[in-house]
């Protein structure tokens, strides 16, 4: 293990994402709240709060194998997407000439959230299969794999937050007061979404391990079946049922509304509404009724 001249273990590059560690509460903070789970026994709630110190020491540890003797840390998780955004722009914006106003920006609210709903998919296919090991000789909530992978993506969005107001204010725009509304929103129903597809994902994995190829090569069909290059309106009549019943689809029509014109939620987000309630509910079912024979499947 390499250790840097701070005498930590961790690259000083990654520190931007250990440093949002602590401000997690700390097992005894959760503990002494009582107001949070006020009829939890005092067993439920140490386990409660177990969980979630496992949760971070899991997201952390991916975190620093991820950029360890990494020079540039986490700024390698925004390169990804904007290097990819701005090919888009070239290729679509300039060469094809189908962009239009703000296409810059219209490509970045959109490829960034797209970036941490398929990292968070994509990696969470395989952790059961990928912690084998960890998973037939300890004994904790196995739910907590697929979290702390989504929770490590999430982390990495946040840090996007930055490159997304430069090309906003490069576009001429600023920040809208509807955005302490809607952006909470997006972001918790896009999070739940995304954890209730990696934890449905994960689970039937460890049985069927042709799943994750499948859902790499279904994520990429998925990115282009989501406006996220174009929009609804550039859609032919005869093609929106696709945009019906794509779950992604008014979440990025409701991110780019927001963040471009400080616009409402989309009237369709019910469809996202009900497709999450409906995916989350089935990966919780399939998760439970599984679970047990994870360690003999793998």
């Amino acid at each position: 293990m390499t250790v840097y001249p701070s005498g930590s273990a961790v690259p000083p590059s990654a520190s931007a994402f250990v440093c949002l560690f602590p401000l997690l509460p700390s097992l005894s903070t959760l503990l002494s709240v009582t107001t949070i789970v006020p009829r939890l026994p005092a067993a439920g709630r140490r386990s409660f709060g177990n969980t979630l110190d496992l949760v971070r020491a899991l997201t952390m540890r991916d975190l620093r194998l991820q950029y360890q003797e990494s020079f540039f840390g986490w700024a390698w998780s925004l390169a990804r997407p904007l290097s990819y955004g701005l090919v888009l722009y070239f290729a679509f914006g300039v060469i094809l000439k189908a962009g239009f106003p703000d296409y810059p920006l219209f490509l970045m609210a959109g490829v960034f959230p797209w970036f941490w709903f398929q990292g968070a998919v994509q990696q969470s296919a395989s952790v059961f299969v990928g912690n084998s090991g960890l998973l037939k000789k300890v004994r904790f909530p196995r739910i907590v794999l697929p979290l702390s992978v989504v929770l490590g993506n999430t982390l990495q969005f946040l840090l996007s937050v930055p490159v997304i107001l430069v090309f906003l204010f490069g576009a001429g725009r600023a920040p809208h007061w509807s955005w302490f509304v809607t952006l909470p929103l997006l972001f918790v129903i896009q999070f739940v979404l995304a954890t209730a597809v990696a934890l449905l994902l994960a689970s039937l994995t460890v049985f069927f391990r042709d799943l994750e190829h499948i859902t790499e090569v279904g994520l990429n069909l998925l990115f282009y079946a989501t406006p996220i290059l174009y929009n609804i309106e550039r859609i032919p009549e005869k093609y929106r049922w696709v945009k019906d019943v794509n779950p992604l689809a008014p979440l990025a029509e409701g991110w780019r509304g927001v963040i471009m014109n400080g616009a409402w939620l989309p009237s369709d987000i019910w469809t996202t509404l009900a497709w999450t309630a409906v995916l989350a509910a089935a990966a919780w079912y399939i998760f439970r009724r599984l679970e047990d024979a994870f360690a003999d499947a793998l």
